[in-house]
């Protein structure tokens, strides 16, 4: 809905300042109703929620400032330390639905009640952003069909647009406790699509959750918002299960120099240090000037760019970056980097906030989730440059660099594949696929060169798979639905060979040289191909798939096939020589370069490590993309592998299996996120693509594992 901004009052209190969008700003629809939730938020008074401080509801861009609260959020306490002891979870449950009695009290509905939304401290957990997600209900259920809103803490009666009532902030409170209990999600993770299909036809998985939360969790989480507790039920089961009773059950974080440590029980309102700087729900832009008590610089707008370090940053109306190991008593103010934006003087009305721009971070937006994962502790990186638009459309779904680096081609939504100029940027070339009978395709998926970059093969959702000649910039072949083209495709390693892949299950081998129909040989996947690759070796073909079968069962698996062992019948070849098989669909897969390992990503945001000889899984490299991932690669060298993370791409040293660095785009707004990457040959270069924005970034490949 807009940006956060620490500030200070002119009597050095700390405050979060939530600046709105443009985009809804202008909304009047959305004006009144975000002046009715404000004032509504104003009524709020409780021990485990964060008051709102002042407002100004009628400037070009409305703000509201809440308390700052130091420490990090129940999110972030629990990917950095695991989950919360049985009695510290039963004691945080408690508070946080007693945050929700008085939420309710004040006749506001959360309705957004998150674990990034629960900040942990000394005194308690405290709840932000009650209520304020309404505001921005009646703009996006109108532009998108969607509510406003985080899918996975949905009740059911919100997700089917029926009256919400306070049970569904219950709702939300049984998916947090048994998050804060497991670190899992009740109704699992993946696209919203299906996060939704399962919150509103199957019961929750709450497996590893322990008694007697698990019962509490499984009774708030019940389908009929007339058979859940209320917030007072949920307290008293609390204290009835609690065997240190909830008033000495309370998570808090311990400080220490190295950053916060794992987070355990203790005594509420223990003495002791007030929490630890939590990590924000986006990315975040910090920057740091020497000490100095000049002036106070001018408030970037969103897209202004600043070397940063996301593990410090700021929630809204949580954590921020405090001042650390100085002493001194505001903290340190970054270099100016722009005029500030317009209609956001530096020192706002009301209490006189003064906006320090120490922390600018993105909070929620619909279509895009903050709780996919925590920002990194890692250096980031900006990109160098940026190639676009590359199509009127909405998603730019396949992205590879020429063999010399000095071309990448994009294949996009429009059904163009265009190609670029990596030097100076333009467009040097569009290729339209068509058939052979003038009709242009839509939809555009895999596109990629043949290794000696002579060719050019691009699919898309129709089945279609278009060859072109880079030199002449024509087309010289065309395989339609009739012989299944397929969505993926691959150029062996010698590029006498090409596979696709596609929605019915099918991977077919090619001749790269024929200009026939013929197919070499039949694959049996079994269910919707994600991604074909083939072993350096060119002997070994992958594919990959995230679907059932015709009969709903899952089929999601890694399969290498001989390439020598050929059946040129419909899916004659079904015996592949390994079959790996995640517990997740896989989207996306790639070979490392000295073949000895496969990578894969999948729905729950996590990257696989598998042993290619032996289908054993070697790793899983962390759980904090922030996304699906659609896409991977292996750097040429094999030292990097990089996945989409958010608004960016995490690079992973392979030999350590942790991240060494994390690219943004810089880029702001609703479902801006990066959906693809590929390597330069020599691995200098690294381009990601942005989804929203119809461009893709470039970076230079960092060779610094820099903490």
């Amino acid at each position: 809905m807009g940006r956060v901004y620490l500030g200070r009052t002119p009597a050095g209190s700390a405050v979060a300042v939530k600046v709105v969008h443009r985009e809804y700003a202008g909304d009047a629809t959305f004006r009144k109703r975000f002046e009715q939730e404000v004032a509504a938020a104003r009524r709020v008074q409780g021990l485990y929620t964060v008051p709102v401080v002042d407002a100004d509801l009628r400037a070009d861009e409305p703000w509201l400032a809440t308390a700052y609260v130091p420490g990090p959020s129940l999110q972030h306490a629990v990917a950095d330390s695991g989950p919360l002891a049985a009695d510290a979870a039963l004691g945080l449950i408690a508070r946080v639905a007693e945050a929700l009695q008085s939420i309710h009290a004040a006749d506001v509905i959360h309705r957004d009640l998150k674990p990034s939304n629960i900040i942990l401290t000394a005194e308690g957990p405290k709840v932000i952003d009650f209520g304020i997600a309404r505001a921005a209900d009646v703009t996006t259920v109108t532009a998108t069909g969607m509510r406003t809103g985080t899918p996975a803490y949905m009740a059911p009666e919100y997700i089917r647009g029926q009256n919400v009532t306070e049970a569904g902030d219950v709702f939300a409170l049984g998916v947090v406790a048994h998050f804060a209990a497991t670190g899992r999600l009740a109704f699992g993770g993946g696209t919203d699509h299906g996060v939704v299909y399962r919150i509103l036809e199957q019961a929750p998985d709450l497996d590893g959750c322990p008694e007697p939360l698990r019962a509490i969790a499984a009774r708030c989480l019940e389908k009929d918002p007339e058979r859940r507790p209320t917030p007072a039920e949920v307290i008293e089961q609390c204290r009835q299960a609690s065997t240190a009773g909830i008033a000495d059950a309370h998570p808090r974080t311990v400080v220490s120099p190295s950053g916060p440590e794992r987070v355990t029980p203790g005594p509420l309102g223990a003495p002791g240090s007030p929490g630890a700087p939590g990590l924000p729900d986006a990315e975040t832009r910090t920057s740091r000037s020497p000490r100095g008590s000049g002036p106070a610089a001018p408030v970037p707008p969103p897209s202004a760019l600043a070397a940063h370090d996301p593990a410090r940053g700021a929630a809204p109306g949580g954590p921020a970056t405090p001042p650390s190991a100085d002493t001194s008593p505001n903290p340190p103010v970054p270099d100016p980097l722009t005029t500030p934006a317009p209609g956001l003087p530096v020192l706002l009305s009301g209490v006189g906030i003064l906006v320090l721009a120490v922390v600018l971070i993105a909070f929620y937006l619909p279509g895009s989730s903050p709780d996919r994962g925590p920002s990194y502790p890692y250096r980031s990186f900006e990109p160098t440059a940026a190639i676009g638009p590359t199509g009127q459309s909405r998603d730019t779904e396949g992205m590879a660099f020429s063999p010399d680096g000095k071309m990448l081609a994009t294949n996009s939504d429009d059904g163009k594949v265009r190609l670029w100029n990596v030097a100076d940027r333009k467009p040097r070339a569009t290729f339209i696929q068509r058939d052979r009978v003038g009709n242009d395709g839509f939809g555009g998926r895999s596109v990629t060169f043949s290794p000696d970059g002579k060719l050019l093969a691009a699919t898309n959702m129709t089945g279609w798979l278009t060859m072109w000649d880079v030199a002449e910039r024509r087309q010289v072949r065309f395989l339609g639905t009739t012989v299944d083209g397929g969505e993926r495709v691959a150029f062996s390693p010698d590029g006498k060979l090409f596979a696709t892949g596609s929605q019915t299950g099918s991977v077919n081998l090619f001749d790269t040289g024929s200009r026939k129909d013929e197919i070499l040989a039949y694959y049996d996947q079994e269910a919707n191909v994600t991604g074909v690759a083939f072993s350096p070796d060119g002997r070994t073909l992958a594919s990959a798939s995230d679907d059932s079968d015709s009969n709903l069962t899952p089929k999601h698996s890694v399969r290498l096939w001989d390439v020598a062992h050929r059946d040129p019948e419909p899916y004659g070849q079904d015996d592949p020589r390994l079959t790996i098989s995640p517990a997740q669909g896989v989207l996306s897969l790639a070979f490392s370069p000295d073949g000895k390992t496969i990578a894969t990503g999948s729905y729950d945001d996590k990257v696989r490590l598998w042993d290619a000889k032996t289908g054993r899984q070697r790793a899983t490299l962390g759980d904090s993309y922030q996304a699906r991932v659609d896409h991977l690669a292996f750097s040429p060298d094999g030292k990097t592998l990089a996945a989409p993370a958010g608004r960016g791409l995490l690079l992973w040293n392979v030999a350590t299996r942790k991240p060494r660095a994390i690219l943004l785009t810089g880029a702001q707004g609703p479902e801006s996120t990066v959906r693809d990457v590929a390597f330069s040959r020599d691995g200098r270069l690294i381009a990601g693509n942005d989804a929203k924005h119809h461009k893709v970034y470039l970076w230079k490949n960092p060779k610094e594992s820099v903490r």
